[in-house]
């Protein structure tokens, strides 16, 4: 709400001054997405491309919030297929974004396609090492691929990262047991549940 209050007045302050900027509507869109206006802070990150094509992070805003808005009721699928693209496009105007990257892998992992999403993650991880959704991600892919000895290292990372993550000690105790390591999995399914 606070940043929905400071990108409203900002953008009402760029409104007079250069009302048909990048800024402008970027700002509006950043306004918009923060109060949950999903379709107008669209509208609005369209505007920005269409004065400035290249301008980086836009395409990521449309994916992330199409997501948004595909997780409050709209179609699912045509969302996340949209916003799928946008990231795409996000990385291939800047290879080293680590949240399109995993936005990507995310949404491939959800659909199944376990090899394609680990590469995202680990193109992630590549950029931000200490990316810890990204390193979570890795590792719940690396499980689905029956590779769990490979899972333990993110998840690991992940765990020290953030002691308080309770989806790498889930996943964590799920490696464990898929390696038959009963007394491992065992403490982390009771770190997960305290």
């Amino acid at each position: 709400r606070l940043f929905g209050y400071f990108a409203y007045r900002q953008t009402m302050r760029l409104s007079r001054v250069a009302p048909d900027s990048v800024w402008m509507h970027q700002a509006a869109g950043e306004a918009n997405e923060s109060q949950g206006l999903h379709d107008a802070a669209i509208r609005e990150y369209r505007q920005v491309l269409e004065i400035a094509p290249r301008r980086p992070g836009i395409h990521f805003r449309i994916g992330r919030t199409l997501l948004s808005r595909s997780s409050q009721g709209a179609p699912a699928t045509a969302d996340a297929s949209e916003a799928l693209q946008a990231f795409e496009r996000e990385l291939s105007l800047d290879p080293t974004n680590a949240n399109a990257a995993y936005e990507i892998g995310e949404l491939h992992r959800k659909e199944g396609r376990f090899e394609t999403a680990r590469d995202s993650f680990e193109r992630a991880l590549k950029h931000y090492p200490d990316f810890e959704e990204a390193l979570v991600g890795l590792g719940r892919t690396l499980i689905a691929l029956e590779k769990p000895a490979l899972a333990l290292r993110p998840l690991r990372a992940a765990l020290a990262r953030n002691p308080q993550n309770e989806v790498a000690y889930y996943q964590l105790a799920q490696a464990h047991g898929a390696l038959g390591q009963a007394a491992d999995q065992a403490n982390a399914l009771a770190e997960f549940k305290r």
